[in-house]
């Protein structure tokens, strides 16, 4: 029992443990967040002083960078590390509830769904009510997409691989949808369009930034609330239905956290691929036991990814700024393959 601690109040309502090993290795990965973080703010088209940045956050004195820190890179990096924590904790749910290490919000087709929305909406309605409406109709195409899927789920003949591949094909025809909007509307709302559908965080503004943090701390909140649920239902249907778990209700609520998560994350950032698909794989190769502890480091390890990515796409090809996506893309079509190959004989 030394490699564990055993945390458990005097009337034994709570009672749970911690492995030593992985707690440790959870505050890894947050220092290491810490340090790509720091990395985002100080690097860029030029140096900010480590000094100056903690003058900023604290507020110990007026600096030179001030417009460049606090009104370009703060907001931008700290929108990519929410951006990357939502991904991932929405694709650990798809791949949890679906019992399958290929589903992730952007493979079976949420992430399509929560663009086409999107799309609609840059292009047709957003000069009458104003773009801060953009993240309100991304939900919705998201919460649309997983209850179809989830339809299609309820089906005895359809299993967790067919699934997926449905999923695919509903992500394809998103595409199709979202190309003849771009084709046929005006050039200047395809441009802007277009340049959000990459998956980019660029011209982040403070007023997102907080919109999409405030809306993440609910939602992650909630899942950590309801995490005992997710940890019966990794047992089994037959056993979590034994322990008193109601399975419908269950998918339903957890099904709408990823929804709300990705749409979340859509509508600051656009299509930013393959995080809800790579994230979970790293987090359980790291944490193993404890359900809680497993979101907190998936949290973690996507925001780590998304600001690293981003900053790879803003400094190393300079003067030009590539969308983040792209970066995504690169890591995450691979591992995909691999998985597909993996996987092949399930289909």
């Amino acid at each position: 029992m030394n490699d564990r601690w055993v945390v458990r109040t005097k009337n034994e309502k709570v009672s749970f443990f911690l492995i030593k090993k992985e707690v440790y290795k959870t505050i890894a990965v947050f220092v290491s967040l810490i340090g790509a973080l720091l990395l985002g703010l100080m690097i860029g088209t030029d140096v900010i002083p480590f000094y100056e940045i903690i003058n900023y956050i604290f507020q110990l004195a007026p600096i030179e960078n001030e417009f460049a820190l606090g009104e370009l890179r703060m907001p931008r990096v700290l929108s990519g590390m929410i951006v990357g924590a939502a991904l991932a904790v929405a694709g650990l749910i798809v791949q949890g509830i679906i019992r399958n290490p290929l589903a992730s919000p952007d493979v079976i087709g949420v992430t399509g769904g929560a663009s086409v929305s999107a799309v609609l909406f840059l292009t047709y309605f957003s000069e009458g009510m104003g773009v801060q409406w953009t993240p309100i109709f991304a939900i919705l195409g998201a919460i649309i997409t997983f209850f179809i899927i989830y339809l299609f789920s309820l089906h005895p003949l359809i299993t967790a691989n067919r699934l997926v591949l449905i999923g695919v094909g509903l992500s394809s025809l998103a595409d199709a949808i979202i190309l003849y909007i771009l084709v046929t509307s005006a050039s200047f709302s395809s441009e802007r369009a277009y340049l959000w559908l990459t998956g980019s965080l660029y011209a982040v503004n403070w007023v997102q930034t907080i919109s999409i943090l405030i809306g993440f701390f609910i939602l992650f909140i909630m899942v950590l609330w309801s995490t005992r649920k997710f940890e019966l239902y990794s047992f089994g249907d037959s056993i979590a239905e034994e322990l008193g778990l109601n399975l419908k209700s269950f998918r339903i609520v957890f099904l709408l956290f990823s929804a709300l998560l990705c749409g979340l994350s859509v509508s600051v950032a656009g299509g930013i691929g393959f995080i809800g698909l790579l994230t979970p794989h790293i987090s359980r190769r790291i944490v193993r036991h404890h359900t809680s502890l497993l979101f907190i480091t998936t949290a973690g390890i996507g925001a780590i990814l998304v600001v690293l990515a981003d900053w790879i796409a803003r400094y190393a090809f300079q003067p030009l700024d590539i969308p983040v996506g792209v970066f995504t893309a690169g890591i995450g079509a691979p591992f995909f393959i691999y998985l597909l190959i993996k996987n092949r004989n399930s289909f």
